[in-house]
């Protein structure tokens, strides 16, 4: 289970705090018309991720305790265990009758990339493959339904001399082509154009991140645009504005406000009649979530509370609505090396 970004700007401080919001969130954060954020990274192929309060704690285990609304009791949601590097390794969660309805346990090869995960929901059981090239790159990706093993999905991927993806290709079981995707580089390594191909490796879509578009288009094919702009105020704190505009009319913007030590306060969405989709607003005590409140069309829809452990860690989380009801109450508890 991958360790997430941190709402604040940094890292979240473990994958549960990403998790207890991301349903009701990750649909509506993503979910427009453009995919309106950076395209500097990679995906991070084959690889977990550092939890840097893990590593400085000493964290071994974080237990997940959801509070009973009607008997206000605790009971175990999810465990995660971490080794020595701050590296989730293994993941257990749990249903209301308190049975195991969904496992992954990752095999490191070294500090970060896993060749094997296997995991299981429900009665089924699942594992994924990752294959590297000398340069520790993922060079196919499989996906086996077990028992018998049987390869129901696969990616597979190409460099270019400087070691980003150059393609990406999505296979059936049969080995045949699903979807591919293309990419190519500005000098300093971020994204300058995705090219996705269909199953008959006809050019579906063009996401360019030039602020306007260039050459010509066939009519079929849709060009998306994505520009980026950031613009500072006198007190140093920023603003990032993202721009999409495709040759069918259609267009979104995304803003996103930081303070003058880049935490992230605001993040507002317009749809194509440059109206207020979603908006994101953060508060902060040093230099940690506090109290995160999300709208729509305008609306308070839900507050995220949170608290945390003298040592950073995250102690507790509350969701209310915008009438104040409590939706979650979830408490962590710490096991350490």
């Amino acid at each position: 289970m991958k360790i997430s970004k941190q709402l604040n700007g940094t890292k979240i401080t473990f994958i549960v705090f990403f998790l207890l919001i991301n349903n009701a969130t990750k649909a509506q954060l993503f979910n427009t018309y453009f995919y309106l954020n950076d395209n500097n990274n990679d995906y991070n192929l084959g690889s977990l991720y550092v939890n840097k309060y893990a590593k400085e704690e000493g964290v071994k285990e974080i237990l997940t305790k959801p509070l009973n609304p009607k008997n206000k009791q605790l009971k175990i949601n999810s465990i995660q265990t971490f080794n020595k590097n701050g590296v989730c390794y293994y993941f257990q969660s749990f249903n209301k009758k308190g049975e195991i309805y969904l496992n992954r346990n990752y095999h490191l090869i070294d500090t970060l990339r896993y060749d094997k995960m296997e995991s299981a929901y429900k009665k089924d059981t699942f594992t994924t493959i990752n294959i590297f090239n000398n340069n520790n790159k993922i060079i196919e990706l499989q996906y086996l339904r077990n028992p018998n093993k049987t390869k129901y999905w696969s990616y597979k991927y190409t460099y270019n001399d400087k070691n980003k993806i150059a393609t990406s290709t999505s296979l059936n079981k049969k080995g045949k082509q699903h979807f591919k995707n293309e990419f190519d580089y500005y000098e300093n390594g971020s994204r300058k154009e995705t090219r996705h191909y269909n199953k008959k490796n006809k050019l579906e879509k063009i996401y360019s991140y030039a602020c306007e578009p260039t050459g010509v288009v066939e009519k079929k094919v849709t060009q998306q645009n994505i520009c980026k702009k950031r613009t500072y105020n006198p007190d140093s704190s920023y603003f990032e504005i993202f721009e999409g505009h495709d040759n069918k009319g259609h267009s979104s913007r995304r803003v996103v406000k930081y303070s003058k030590d880049s935490l992230e306060l605001e993040q507002t969405y317009f749809n194509n009649n440059d109206k207020e989709t979603k908006r994101y607003v953060s508060e902060y005590k040093d230099r940690k979530t506090i109290k995160f409140m999300q709208y729509f069309n305008g609306k308070l829809q839900m507050i995220n509370h949170y608290s945390y452990k003298s040592n950073g860690l995250i102690e507790s989380f509350k969701a209310t609505n915008a009438k104040g009801k409590e939706k979650a109450n979830i408490i962590y508890e710490y096991s350490y090396f």
